[in-house]
């Protein structure tokens, strides 16, 4: 295990990440999240902290790991950072000394006062409108870390091939699946791949019949995605809300082209990219489920690939631009944001 700095020094301060999926194997974000920064964030850690991810009793420490502190959930002596606002800090009574972020759920506002984490500027603004009267002060932008070791440029398909990465449940609508099988309808000649986090549900309202060009995979690896996105010509974000768009940015760093609504924290993520503007989702007539893309938005994201498939240049540049861009992700600077964050939480709020 790295040696930073010692838990009991006076001038090292003792940090705790607390989750319980450190251990778990799966490819929704938010456990790929923690395994990241446990990895960086032990990796790079500054010998004045002491930082540490908790791991259950009844669990053995995962592969690859070896460098990272983990100790128990109610392991004393530490600042408890919790990545959910949820059962998980329900523990704590004090006012101070403890932090959340940044997956959360804004309809549980904390308790007290206390620093908290976020992607983007979207997700801040969405906070502070919904937790009224919370100090701005409190909350800090800190992107999720996109591991370059990982996800770098490489060998295109031979073929036209297009990805979308999500999930239909449990909501059903926010990652717009069903924008794929509208595309593959408009272009039989291109493979179509989506890597859903688990095996879909809601598959036979978004695709109603079989389509050959469509490609589902589930459950994928972390580490077995950059292989399958490097290949891709493009990825296709239906997303109608994204907070940090992670997803998005490693497709980037990939050098893989984006074609996404202009909404939520998507214009922060891929500003360099194809954007769409004035995108509509609705209730029947005008879709055939709720929330699902209207027909001129489908239409959008149609035009979009077509310019694209048929535009070897733009490709290129926006191949260019998204590795430029992807860069924001870089783990040595969100490692900066995260001890610059824990250093804030020691200096002004841990007294």
């Amino acid at each position: 295990m790295k040696q930073t700095g010692i838990k009991g020094d006076p001038a090292v301060f003792s940090f705790k990440f607390v989750t319980d999926f450190i251990k778990l194997e799966a490819a929704k974000g938010p456990v790929i999240e923690a395994k990241i920064r446990a990895k960086w964030l032990s990796l790079l850690c500054p010998a004045d902290l002491n930082i540490a991810f908790t791991l259950r009793k009844e669990d053995t420490r995962p592969q690859g790991m070896e460098y990272v502190n983990l100790v128990a959930m109610n392991e004393p002596g530490y600042w408890n950072h919790y990545f959910f606002n949820s059962w998980q800090y329900d523990q704590e009574t004090r006012s101070r000394g403890w932090s959340v972020g940044p997956n959360i759920e804004l309809s549980k506002p904390p308790k007290a006062m206390v620093p908290v984490v976020v992607y983007s500027e979207f997700q801040k603004k969405n906070l502070l409108d919904r937790w009224k009267g919370y100090d701005p002060n409190l909350v800090t932008i800190i992107p999720n870390i996109i591991d370059r070791t990982l996800f770098y440029p490489g060998q295109r398909a031979g073929h036209p091939v297009v990805g979308w990465i999500g999930y239909d449940h449990p909501s059903k609508y926010t990652k717009g699946a069903e924008v794929i099988p509208y595309l593959a309808k408009r272009f039989p000649e291109v493979t179509f791949e989506m890597v859903h986090a688990e095996p879909p549900k809601f598959k036979h309202e978004w695709m109603k019949e079989p389509l050959p060009n469509v490609k589902i995979l589930t459950a994928v690896p972390h580490s077995r995605m950059p292989e399958i996105i490097r290949r891709w010509h493009a990825l296709v974000c239906g997303s109608k809300w994204e907070t940090g768009a992670t997803h998005v940015r490693e497709a980037m760093a990939c050098g893989v082209p984006v074609i996404a609504a202009k909404v939520a924290a998507l214009p922060e993520v891929a500003g360099s990219q194809m954007l769409l503007d004035e995108m509509k989702w609705g209730h029947p007539p005008a879709t055939s489920r709720p929330y699902e893309w209207t027909e001129p938005s489908l239409n959008k994201y149609a035009d979009a690939l077509s310019v694209l498939l048929n535009d070897s240049a733009k490709a290129k540049r926006l191949s260019e631009a998204a590795i430029q861009e992807s860069l924001r992700g870089e783990p040595q600077e969100i490692a900066k944001l995260w001890y610059a964050f824990i250093r804030k939480c020691r200096d002004h709020y841990s007294k």
